[in-house]
């Protein structure tokens, strides 16, 4: 399947200016940069990229959700950030920009 550069840069650039611009704590934005990207699919990178970004997503929902009376209470990705150290926060926010930085190159190249 060929990777659709277009797709993955309207996705990865509002992430990467999350990042970048707000004046949010480190958690809130990588919470919001990934919400950006997170209805992709590993499947729509290319094999390098596909390997950040199944990292990524699983370090943002490692914890799962929290599940009361059968009903969600706080989502996987809330429930992980809540726990998340601020050392793997920044991690995750180096990680979603050096894929923002890997897609761009390849969706102006083309």
């Amino acid at each position: 399947m060929p990777v659709d550069t277009d797709r993955l840069w309207e996705k990865l650039y509002p992430a990467a200016w999350k990042l970048a611009r707000s004046a949010d704590p480190i958690h809130a934005r990588v919470g919001d940069a990934f919400r950006a990207i997170r209805d992709l699919k590993g499947e729509e990178f290319g094999p390098e990229e596909r390997i950040i970004y199944n990292e990524i997503t699983d370090r943002m929902t490692k914890a799962g959700p929290v599940v009361e009376n059968g009903a969600v209470k706080t989502g996987a990705v809330a429930n992980t950030l809540a726990s998340m150290p601020e050392a793997e926060a920044c991690e995750i926010a180096e990680s979603i920009f050096e894929l923002f930085v890997q897609v761009a190159e390849q969706h102006f190249a083309a």
